[in-house]
């Protein structure tokens, strides 16, 4: 129904919009840290807010959208991965810096190191080695539902327990889920949670390197007075629909990212006290 350039207008304005959901000062706290210039912490402003943050980026980097929309059959990072293909904004190597920043992203959640687990509801110190996606997956949805719409996760902890060795019931599944919240969602995550936010803030960042050129040669002010104006549309954009959806795409570039570029402080991109050897 829509051409190339037209699916890439709205993948990225859906997935661009889905960062500001994750990234933004309504759910996180941002403290620069004195001793080390250039540097920052993230919080997150209460428990809620955490698990809303976990839920979101795992739709965002899991969960698919609408391919009638987009063209992708895959989540938000998969579709800004075609848009660096497809390219159809790129001036002058604009797209570079996005392809850098879901490189490091992705590299992030592929990591695999072992993590220790002590679930005294199951009376198992297990010795895990698993994605940091798959904790992710854990999190997430257990942040998102409730303990009858868990089956399918606790199914897949039942499953990479086995793989490691220990021999426990599906069944018991269900009552240890609290015992991976705690270690997951408010240790883990809470460490890494500056880390997170500074990759996503990074494609965010490079979302506006990659748009900036188009937003310049497109947006025209109509009367400076009243702050009227318009936006001249690219020739390979002829639907209405997906003018609308270049309209909104641009306002979200001339509005700019929630937060400023930062770096994560150093020290919480090493490792969390369950990576510890001992």
């Amino acid at each position: 129904m829509y051409n190339s350039a037209e699916r890439e207008t709205i993948g990225l304005c859906i997935c661009l919009e889905a960062i500001g959901d994750i990234v933004n000062h309504a759910l996180l706290l941002f403290r620069d840290v004195s001793s080390f210039p250039g540097e920052a912490e993230v919080l997150f402003h209460s428990p809620i807010h955490r698990d809303l943050f976990l839920i979101r980026l795992l739709d965002f980097v899991k969960e698919g959208v609408d391919k009638n929309l987009t063209g992708v059959s895959g989540s938000c990072l998969e579709v800004l991965r075609a848009a660096c293909s497809t390219r159809h904004f790129d001036r002058g190597e604009s797209v570079v810096a996005m392809k850098e920043a879901l490189e490091e992203l992705e590299s992030w959640l592929n990591h695999k190191k072992e993590i220790t687990l002590w679930l005294p509801t199951l009376n198992t110190n297990a010795k895990i080695s698993i994605s940091r996606l798959e904790f992710l997956k854990i999190s997430g949805n257990q942040s998102k539902h409730n303990l009858s719409r868990l089956t399918g996760v606790s199914r897949g902890v039942a499953k990479i327990l086995t793989e490691h060795g220990y021999s426990i019931s599906e069944e018991q599944i269900p009552l240890a889920l609290d015992d991976f919240r705690e270690h997951l969602s408010e240790n883990y995550f809470i460490y890494y949670g500056t880390w997170l936010s500074e990759l996503l803030n990074n494609i965010r960042w490079a979302l506006q390197s990659y748009l900036m050129p188009t937003f310049v040669r497109a947006y025209k002010i109509e009367d400076y007075d009243s702050g009227m104006y318009r936006y001249e549309y690219p020739s390979d954009i002829q639907s209405e629909i997906p003018r609308q959806w270049f309209w909104r795409l641009m306002n979200n570039v001339r509005a700019r990212p929630y937060l400023k570029k930062f770096k994560g402080a150093h020290y919480l991109k090493q490792e969390s006290s369950l990576e510890w050897n001992e």
